[in-house]
């Protein structure tokens, strides 16, 4: 062998030994939903949540700037998409201008006393949008804490508002945590309970009884938020209870009384975990707020203990808790009591470690898939994949003899190159991705049946071996290379607009069609090189 064919072999015996180092233990090889078995989720984004959140943000901010800048009898308030401010004398326009300029994205308009905010066009779509970002990287959290192994999550949607969930591995039992955890925005709240309420923080029955006690019209400034009615109080107090079906809103204990204004919220947070109890059992949410928020928790409980008023802890606009305070309360170490079971502590933990969302998330599909029917898929597609592969070398054998053999050693240099680059990747094998696999073994049969037949074309004009090797490998080099690169954007395109299985297609038919073209151009003609130096000179080659 000489120095240029021992070359050859090594660098090619490098190839394959360091794609098998990424496939080799099988086990390494990452399986699709629809062969292992999980659940497909795909969510959109409720983006006019997010620019309801910004109005709120902005009347609590506004009203405070407004009573800074002496404008004490100032109120503000929502009516549709604007906020309204009221209490601005029209001779003191001038001064309250210099207020909006921290309002850069609303247009502002006066009309007597009332100034009036609304979100610019621009200002909506950069708040759609950072709801999207904002919505994946927090799924990306959320999934990542509860433990869910090699998670798909992907935008899609031409909006960038829908995000598609795959998990693989995931049974029943966790699919509707895993979906109360990717739908609710997870935003805390700290609100003082009105004073207006004569309940003292415990609510009313009913929306409609609170209404009747105020006559049809809340206390400006405030609203109602509903209390949820946990398991754990309804045998308490020896109610009967139902769990609520899956998309069904929680049963209500009662309707509380708030104050509009948010003085902490979520955002703050730099730690949470759920604690017990030791006096009572009881499962807790503990949290440690940074600097900012613990200075507005500390004014917060300064309020609430000189006013003798209660605190209402709020999460999704439910108020989860309410709570005595009967001094200021520094440090920003806070503690959620109430009728928690471990899965919910441990969940609304999770929820205020990963971060709050703009906006709620709403499921457009759900799909499960059960471990038997991947196990079944993967025996058909095995079996389908040998009996091609199979089928191919014998007819490559028969048909072209000795130079069938070139093949079969190219094709397996091509599966092992091709399994190699999908482990390196990460890549995920799909059913359609078997299909793909397939479809380039037969692709890469094809490439050699092209050479080969050029070969015999140019031994049937009288060419001697060694030129017609060399003509056939020339002639149709090109043919090869616009073949496969035809195919290569195919397969980019369905991986850059494809979703799921799709996408597994695409990488599969990309990674093959690299293979295929390396393998029939190159180890085909080392191959033959190799057979010229040990026998040179000859004059047949079997084909």
């Amino acid at each position: 062998m000489t120095k240029r064919s021992l070359w050859r072999l090594i660098f090619t015996t490098l190839i394959c030994g360091a794609c098998a180092y990424f496939f080799v233990p099988l086990s390494k090889v990452r399986l699709g939903l629809d062969l292992k078995g999980g659940v497909h989720f795909e969510l959109e984004v409720q983006g006019h949540e997010a620019l309801e959140a910004d109005l709120r943000d902005t009347r609590d901010r506004l009203l405070d700037r407004l009573h800074e800048k002496g404008f004490p009898e100032a109120v503000a308030h929502l009516e549709g998409m604007t906020v309204k401010a009221e209490g601005v004398p029209a001779d003191r326009q001038a001064e309250a201008q210099k207020i909006l300029n921290g309002f850069s994205g609303y247009d502002a308009a006066f009309s007597g006393d009332t100034l009036t905010l609304s979100q610019k066009a621009g200002y909506q779509k950069s708040l759609k949008d950072d709801a999207n970002k904002r919505a994946q990287q927090i799924i990306e959290n959320r999934i990542n804490q509860f433990g869910v192994a090699e998670p798909e999550i992907t935008p899609t949607g031409a909006e960038g508002n829908r995000i598609v969930v795959e998990l693989p591995g995931v049974g029943d039992a966790e699919r509707e945590r895993i979906k109360g955890l990717l739908t609710t925005p997870g935003r805390l709240e700290q609100r003082l309970v009105a004073k207006q309420d004569t309940t003292n923080g415990i609510g009313w029955r009913t929306r409609e009884e609170a209404m009747g006690h105020f006559a049809g019209h809340l206390p400006p400034g405030t609203e109602l938020l509903p209390l949820p009615l946990s398991e754990r109080e309804a045998r308490r107090e020896g109610k009967a209870f139902q769990a609520p079906a899956a998309g069904q809103p929680d049963p209500i204990r009662s309707w509380v009384l708030v104050e509009e204004k948010v003085y902490v919220d979520g955002a703050d947070i730099t730690k949470a975990d759920p604690t017990v109890n030791s006096q009572t059992d009881q499962y807790e949410i503990s949290y440690v707020l940074n600097k900012k928020g613990a200075d507005d928790f500390y004014n917060l409980s300064g309020i609430a203990s000189e006013e003798n008023r209660r605190i209402a802890v709020v999460l999704d606009r439910k108020v989860v808790s309410v709570l005595w305070c009967k001094e200021k309360i520094p440090g920003g170490a806070v503690r959620i009591t109430g009728q928690f079971s471990k899965e919910e502590a441990d969940d609304f933990a999770l929820k205020l470690k990963s971060g709050a969302m703009r906006a709620s998330m709403k499921f457009l599909e759900e799909r499960a898939m059960g471990p038997s029917l991947g196990a079944d898929s993967i025996a058909s597609g095995v079996r389908g994949a040998l009996i091609g592969f199979l089928t191919v070398i014998g007819f490559m054998v028969f048909y072209y003899r000795w130079s069938g053999v070139n093949a079969v050693v190219a094709l397996t240099v091509n599966i092992i190159v091709m399994l190699g680059l999908m482990g390196s990747f990460h890549a995920v094998i799909t059913l359609p991705g078997i299909a793909g696999f397939a479809l380039t073994v037969g692709m890469a049969v094809d490439a050699n049946i092209l050479i080969f037949e050029r070969i015999r074309e140019e031994l049937g004009n009288g060419k001697s071996v060694a030129g017609a090797i060399q003509t056939g490998f020339d002639r149709v080099f090109w043919t090869i290379v616009d073949s496969h690169v035809t195919q290569l954007v195919s397969a980019i395109l369905l991986f850059i607009f494809g979703t799921g299985p799709v996408k597994g297609f695409a990488v599969t038919l990309t990674v093959g069609v690299t293979a295929s073209l390396f393998t029939s151009i190159y180890i085909s003609r080392f191959i033959y090189d190799w057979i010229l130096e040990r026998h040179p000179g000859t004059r047949t080659l079997s084909i």
